[in-house]
């Protein structure tokens, strides 16, 4: 299907970036525009600066005031239907992975999983030096002077030091305003989302990851809750999912030896899993995978 030069393959957003560059800045000013469910690799940021804006995540409605800004973790299914709304917003898209030439984006994986929305009501703080990096990136993309791309590298890793260090210092996440708890209980968080980065291919349980952190399961599966805007088993199984797609794509295994290496016991539960989230079996990803790469060449 293609959308708005645009091509969309189940549910998979194809050729978002050009052969140059893994970034992309889209001024939309369109009363009605409608672009159905999607994912891709890339995170993205919206930004309207004229009008309110809505869109739907996951399921879950975000209605985006101006200068407000919804970060869309890569992977998460999104979509928008505009109508009767004249305004001016930005769509910010950037592939992380392409981007990370010192191989660190590792230590910020588990942050970059979470659709956040930034506003000065919510963290005003967050807000304004986020709207800072955004309106920088804007000016050099738009500019397009020596060596922007270097500048717009630097942003995008600000944003993200911004938003993984308010994760981690999020005071929401206490029941005490004690400094010596706070952080320590920001510790514990940080072991628990080492561990799942670590162990997510093995069979591992919400009692092992909060044994890991040294929380009780109910006490864990709370914060961890309101942290990640997510529970455990579906934080675990997404990055299992994430997983796959990188296999399907660089190896050529079978679907009991894949399912098993991204961390499913069971070739049933990956192939549900997978589709409920992708919107299309593992072989038909790996198929559209395969057809791009040949339209590409």
């Amino acid at each position: 299907m293609i959308v708005n030069d645009m091509i969309i393959n189940g549910l998979y957003e194809e050729n978002i970036f050009t052969k140059n560059y893994p970034f992309r800045i889209v001024e939309n000013t369109f009363a009605n525009f409608v672009f159905p469910l999607h994912w891709h690799h890339a995170i993205e940021l919206i930004y309207p600066i004229n009008n309110r804006y809505i869109t739907n995540v996951n399921d879950q409605e975000y209605v985006i005031e101006e200068r407000d800004i919804l970060f869309i973790a890569g992977g998460d299914i999104h979509s928008f239907n505009t109508s009767n709304n004249a305004g001016n917003r930005y769509f910010i898209q950037f592939d992380i992975s392409t981007l990370d030439v010192f191989g660190q984006i590792h230590n910020f994986t588990p942050f970059l999983s979470i659709t956040r929305l930034i506003s000065t009501k919510n963290n005003s703080s967050l807000h304004h030096e986020l709207e800072m990096q955004i309106g920088q990136m804007i000016k050099e993309y738009e500019q397009k002077f020596f060596g922007y791309n270097l500048s717009l590298n630097a942003r995008v890793f600000d944003i993200l030091v911004l938003l993984s260090r308010n994760i981690l210092n999020n005071d929401t996440l206490l029941t005490s305003s004690n400094c010596n708890k706070k952080f320590y209980v920001m510790e514990k968080l940080n072991i628990a989302l080492q561990y799942i980065e670590e162990n997510y291919q093995n069979n591992i349980t919400l009692k092992d990851t909060s044994d890991a952190a040294g929380f009780s399961e109910y006490h864990f599966s709370r914060v961890f809750k309101e942290m990640t805007g997510q529970n455990f088993n579906y934080y675990v199984n997404s990055r299992r999912i994430k997983k796959a797609e990188k296999l399907l794509i660089n190896h050529d295994l079978s679907i009991i030896e894949l399912a098993n290496i991204a961390g499913f016991n069971s070739i049933a539960t990956f192939n549900r899993i997978f589709k409920k989230t992708r919107g299309c079996t593992p072989m038909e990803y790996k198929k559209m995978q395969l057809i791009s790469k040949v339209r590409v060449v």
